[in-house]
């Protein structure tokens, strides 16, 4: 008898190895159907191939030409041991191979294999409770049956094997002895070939997440992402139907992004309330909802069924929960950048290329009505204010601030504004905001950024604190703002308060506060003591060492031109300082 065992390996080769050369030396007679020989062929078979169903095939065919019997199945435990499932059967019931299952309890087969020993019905098998009737079996027919489990190494049921005859028969001990240890032979059979098609499956599941991640690497939009993370996950799962939902975040529900097999019924939308669990079973179905999660931030949900491989919907979970935000990146990057450039051209910078082409890119109509923001300090939390006071806004942010445009809604201007107030109100950390007047048309936006720009630095100047401003709001600022821009006038009013501005930063002093005030209340020293919260004689020696230090005489000098000194100066140190609102005091 020549026995090959070339496809066993390591510690599971030597045991069954072991337990062949116990079950050869049991000395046991070879019986009328040539047991010695049946039992040599399934050795040869089982330790010849590691595939399951070769194995099972040639067991069923060789037990059923040993036992002289009519019929012969066997069946596996599966479903975490709550169904047996046939998984062999000898002619002609083959087609029915993993379409007849028994749930737990069910029939003589489950009878044995919970006893873990062999059961028979000599004759009228219908008859005995423990025999349940599967009509595609045709069991009508058998008179007799009997069923050996099939046992782990730790003793574990892992499936039986049932025979029928069409003819009353007694089995005697010595068949079923030679059964039993047939069922031996197959249990340390189907270990192997599980463990190996575990193998194997973990190295096909290892090479289809890696080619997942070529693919995630490769992949720049969401419309090459979503069919590639669906497809992966609808062969690694092995799944029935396999789908990705993507979190819309404006309205707070999931949507369908792709899905396999593309007619596959399923809703277009998943409210966040309806997620549920992770797996989910009906009956003999299995569903996964896998969340796609990126550190806190939900991005979007992996459904399949007829499947329950958690662990690994949830590596593939991962991997596109990663590829999602490399995508969001580049595409949020490539808007911006496009943005910067479509603002610059329009500002009337140098930026060259087709206008129109990148506002059509971006959905804007210039020839709609728009106001031109410029606002500060930049932060995220100020680009969502922005949006959420005109939806659709586009907005750059730079070093020192935003630049964004709003357009004007069919309430008009006026509900623009008032719509910016608000949010601009419960806006944390606060900033200040200019606004141009309405632009409409290509040639008005130029004028329109540089009017944001100066109604951004008169609040600066105007407000006490940071706030919006309109550039219409400015009046008279308009023309000094420009001068201030300007530069090169030489005054000596002008010169005459930038050095009290010197002295107050270097004696950490509020001389040029002082003079505002003073100012401010025509020269009244009662008045201007209350305001600034001093005594009137304390008031009057900071007037002596204004004149003192800056060369002034308010008592002949012409105080409109002085005012008009110190709003320059209040304006130069808007533009050369940070750009956000200050205190005018």
């Amino acid at each position: 008898m020549q026995w090959r065992f070339s496809t066993l390996r390591g510690r599971r080769g030597v045991e069954f190895v072991q337990q062949v050369v116990t079950i050869c030396d049991m000395g046991r007679p070879a019986g009328p159907a040539g047991e010695s020989r049946i039992l040599s062929e399934i050795i040869s078979t089982v330790g010849s191939s590691l595939e399951l169903d070769e194995v099972l095939a040639a067991v069923v065919r060789l037990l059923s030409e040993a036992s002289a019997v009519h019929a012969c199945f066997v069946y596996l435990v599966e479903d975490r041991g709550e169904r047996m499932v046939l998984r062999s059967a000898s002619d002609p019931y083959a087609h029915l191979v993993g379409e007849i299952a028994l749930e737990r309890g069910e029939g003589l087969a489950w009878w044995a294999a919970e006893r873990r020993e062999p059961a028979f019905v000599r004759e009228n098998a219908l008859d005995d409770p423990r025999v349940k009737y599967v009509p595609e079996l045709e069991e009508e027919r058998f008179q007799s049956l009997i069923s050996v489990p099939i046992l782990s190494k730790d003793g574990t049921a892992i499936g039986v094997i049932t025979l029928h005859t069409e003819a009353p028969r007694e089995f005697t001990e010595d068949e079923v002895d030679f059964l039993v240890s047939s069922a031996s032979l197959v249990g340390g059979a189907i270990e192997n070939a599980r463990l190996y098609a575990d193998m194997r499956r973990r190295v096909e599941e290892l090479e289809g997440l890696t080619a997942l991640g070529e693919t995630i690497v490769r992949a720049d939009t969401l419309d090459e992402l979503a069919p590639a993370v669906v497809a992966s996950g609808f062969e690694l799962l092995r799944a029935r139907s396999c789908r990705l939902y993507l979190l819309d975040a404006t309205a707070e529900h999931l949507r369908l992004r792709a899905s396999l097999p593309a007619n596959a019924d399923a809703p277009s939308t998943i409210e966040l309330k309806d997620l549920g669990p992770e797996l989910a079973r009906s009956g003999r179905r299995a569903r996964l909802a896998v969340p796609l999660v990126a550190g806190d931030e939900l991005l979007g949900l992996l459904q399949a069924e007829g499947t329950a491989e958690v662990d690994l919907a949830r590596a593939v979970a991962n991997q596109a929960a990663v590829a999602i935000k490399k995508v969001e990146l580049i595409e949020r990057l490539t808007e911006r950048n496009l943005i910067k450039d479509f603002f610059e051209q329009l500002a009337g910078g140098t930026v060259t290329g087709n206008l129109d082409e990148r506002a059509a890119r971006l959905g804007c109509d210039l020839d709609a009505r728009f106001v031109v923001v410029a606002a500060s300090p930049p932060s995220e939390q100020l680009e969502k204010t922005l949006a959420s006071a005109a939806p659709g806004a586009l907005s750059d942010r730079r070093d020192d601030s935003v630049r964004a445009l709003l357009r004007v809604p069919a309430g008009g201007e006026g509900a623009l504004l008032e719509s910016l107030r608000a949010a601009h109100a419960q806006l944390e950390p606060t900033a200040a905001i200019g606004v141009s007047s309405v632009c409409s048309g290509a040639a008005s936006f130029p004028a329109g950024f540089e009017e944001a720009r100066h109604a951004l630095l008169g609040t600066a100047v105007l407000q006490s604190k940071p706030g919006v401003m309109r550039y219409d709001d400015l009046g008279p600022y308009k023309y000094l703002l420009r001068v201030s821009l300007e530069g090169g006038i030489r005054d000596p009013q002008r010169d005459a308060v930038s050095r009290l501005v010197a002295y107050d930063e270097a004696r950490s002093a509020s001389l040029l506060e002082t003079l505002e005030e003073f100012l401010r209340h025509r020269g009244n020293i009662s008045a201007t003591a209350e305001a600034l919260h001093v005594h009137q004689n304390t008031l009057r020696q900071r007037l002596r060492r204004i004149m003192q230090l800056s060369g002034l005489d308010l008592r002949k000098d012409d105080w409109l031109m002085v005012e008009l000194a110190v709003k320059m100066v209040r304006l130069q140190q808007a533009i050369d300082g940070p750009t956000a609102g200050g205190s005018s005091s």
